[in-house]
């Protein structure tokens, strides 16, 4: 389009003179400037809102106790530090250390992994500590049966696969 811009342009001064013969040229110019300037625009537009879609995927709620109290609270709020109660259904909001499983927690890490079946989770007790219990909570994974209680270890990028 430039090239022919350029062509229409030259062509236009050497029949016409310069009064007139640059109006075609600078036309052709002017509308290539016009289409590249609203690409641009839409494309910044479309890449933001990518963006905050992708920001918000990775958000979820949790129910974190502080002072004693159980509040409701995005993902993106979660320090290390905090204790979560997580029951069945609930997309793990960080990654966690169980200290207070029901008897059979259980896991879908398979998005993570490639574990096609359930991780049972065991709570760490310091009667079971030497045993390799299972206790880890990957973010992003889902609990798929019963509660558990567990403490944030990692959060946003420290975690274990983002």
């Amino acid at each position: 389009m430039i090239a022919a811009a350029a062509v229409s342009l030259v062509l236009g001064i050497s029949n016409d003179g310069w009064k007139n013969g640059w109006i075609g040229g600078a036309s052709i110019i002017l509308a290539i400037t016009i289409v590249l300037v609203i690409l641009t625009i839409e494309s910044y537009s479309k890449q933001r809102q990518f963006q905050q879609l992708a920001s918000k995927y990775d958000v979820c709620s949790a129910r974190v106790i502080r002072d004693g109290k159980q509040q409701t609270v995005d993902s993106e709020e979660l320090v290390v530090g905090d204790i979560i109660d997580i029951t069945a259904g609930d997309t793990i909001p960080a990654d966690c250390l169980a200290f207070e499983t029901s008897t059979f927690f259980a896991t879908n890490e398979a998005d993570l992994t490639g574990e096609p079946e359930s991780m049972p989770k065991n709570a760490v007790t310091l009667e079971n500590y030497n045993s390799n219990p299972n206790p880890f909570l990957l973010k992003n994974t889902q609990a798929e049966s019963g509660q558990a209680k567990a403490i944030v270890l990692a959060v946003g990028a420290n975690t274990c696969f983002n």
